[in-house]
């Protein structure tokens, strides 16, 4: 269903209100309305400068720092629906980068389950707002347990949107730094969002509210098809148009989002793991240039900022390093189940296995990396030379290929071992095979495309045929058994490939002419 973006202007009144253990922001009397147009894409959005700042807390239910909530500026975001001139506030989301923001997938679902009007997401400047629109909006999801023709989806999105109303661009764009954590147990955490109280005179009221409590368990592995996600339940309460909106540790760090509660009872926060997994085409040109990028890709440009180091291989697993505490709770944590019999190794223990095995394990790699490409079927060799910039007409009439190891194993890192009781181990690891040289051999009758020769590196003529040569590097993901008895290697597979796509390298004009002369001959 296509989306109608929703249009007109609207007032937007925030609220001071305090009550219960929750506090409403005390804006200034003069900064309380924010009129707003929603306007079509503003290309302004580039030029705007970023700040990031921090929302620090007392540690008593509700209390924080009141001018701090308007020194987040963008960094809070209402999730509004549009209508009949009027609008509603329905849920809460975080800004993290330009364009970027996330918020909780049944907040989005909400906004469009009744027609085909967008959401608008609403940010906050003193006695001003910024609107904007979503242009994608992506969640992870898994297969249900139950049914396998139905997809449980994470209540994490990741959302790119456009700006779409006056950019102010007198004030920073406010963006919140973000850091992967597992709270601990007894760890107080803050939620903020919006609340829609009422409209009067076409005027929507809002409260912004802020509420605090400790976490009393961690999931690590979700809760099942209720929450698929990493989450953590916490003993405050939040309100319902709260949902999606920001949840901080005691640094001012976004780690949550919220996700759902119960009157009386506990809140569910998902943490914010799974968000370095997606991909979208960002609005900002730096980030849509790269087609879809992930939050990653987002922070080697500059465009948001996490804590800890966080990297992502070539499969798409992300890692992030964890203190020796939230380690401790993770291992606790985490369902037998969930374990089925892999470990990760111990760091003292995946240094002693590389230390002693490690020379041997890369010299099996390379031979049974090798004998496994030179054993790919003419198709699959021709997709790997179309991801080194072979044209697919340059390969139609290859007679024959072989593979030659040139740059050998580079960071071989092991990702799991999985232990038996028969003292064999299944170890899964990763590599790079930093050179292999494909040699590919095409009748001089049938190679006629002058276009072709410059796709190789090397080019020569031997008799009848044509010897063309090109290098490509590669990663792998493969798995092997261990006997630790006997101290032996067997059983090795390849598990997956990920292809580098590397510049086109030409052959020098000279040595190009003088092979398109033999070619003629």
């Amino acid at each position: 269903m296509t989306r109608k973006a929703p249009t007109g202007s609207f007032i937007i009144r925030l609220l001071a209100d305090r009550g219960g253990t929750r506090m409403r922001i005390h804006p200034e009397s003069d900064k309380t309305t924010h009129p707003v147009s929603v306007t079509k894409n503003n290309s302004k959005l580039s030029e705007m400068p970023l700040s990031w700042k921090s929302i620090l807390f007392s540690a008593e239910d509700g209390i924080g720092p009141l001018a701090s909530l308007y020194d987040a500026g963008d960094a809070l975001v209402a999730v509004a629906k549009m209508e009949e001139r009027e609008i509603t506030i329905l849920g809460s989301g975080v800004m993290v980068g330009p364009g970027l923001l996330l918020t909780a997938t049944h907040v989005i679902e909400e906004c469009m389950a009744v027609d085909a009007i967008s959401p608008v997401f609403l940010t906050f400047l003193p006695g001003a707002a910024r609107a904007w629109l979503p242009q994608e909006i992506v969640a992870s999801s898994v297969i249900s347990k139950f049914d396998e023709t139905r997809d449980v989806i994470s209540d994490l999105s990741l959302i790119s949107c456009t700006l779409n109303s006056a950019a102010y661009e007198t004030s920073p764009l406010m963006l919140a730094p973000m850091q992967i954590a597992l709270p601990l147990v007894g760890e107080r955490l803050w939620a903020l969002g919006f609340r829609h109280q009422r409209i009067e005179d076409g005027t929507a009221l809002v409260s912004l509210i802020v509420s605090s409590g400790l976490v009393t368990a961690v999931f690590p592995c979700g809760r099942g098809e209720r929450m698929i996600s990493p989450c953590c339940e916490v003993e405050m309460d939040v309100l319902g148009g709260m949902s999606g909106g920001p949840v901080l540790n005691s640094d001012g760090l976004l780690v949550g989002i919220v996700s759902s509660s119960f009157e009386g009872g506990p809140s569910y926060i998902t943490l914010i793991w799974d968000a370095f997994q997606l991909k979208l085409k960002g609005t900002v040109p730096k980030l849509a240039r790269h087609g879809r990028a992930s939050l990653l890709h987002a922070k080697a440009m500059g465009l948001v900022r996490i804590k800890r180091q966080v990297s992502r291989n070539p499969w798409g697993d992300v890692k992030f390093a964890l203190s020796d505490a939230e380690l401790r709770l993770l291992a606790c944590s985490t369902p037998p189940s969930a374990r089925n019999r892999k470990a990760w190794p111990e760091e003292n223990e995946l240094e002693a296995f590389v230390g002693k095995w490690g020379t041997h394990l890369e010299a099996i790699a390379s031979e049974s990396t090798i004998a496994f490409l030179e054993k790919l079927s003419a198709r699959e060799m021709k997709k790997f030379l179309r991801s080194a910039n072979v044209p697919w007409r340059c390969l139609r009439s290859v007679a024959s290929f072989s593979v030659l190891d040139f740059g050998g194993i580079q960071d071989i890192e092991i990702i799991r071992m999985e232990y038996a009781e028969d003292q064999i181990s299944t170890i899964e690891f990763s590599y790079e095979l930093a050179g292999f040289l494909w040699t590919i051999r095409i009748p001089k009758s049938k190679y006629r495309n002058e276009e072709c020769t410059g796709a190789f590196i090397f080019l020569e003529m031997q008799g009848d045929i044509v010897v063309a040569e090109v290098m490509q590097k590669a990663y792998f993901k493969a798995s092997i058994d261990f006997d630790q008895t006997k101290g032996q290697f067997s059983n090795f597979s390849i598990l997956s490939v990920a292809l580098n796509r590397p510049r086109v390298q030409r052959i020098p004009s000279v040595i190009f002419q003088e092979l398109i002369a033999q070619l003629r001959g």
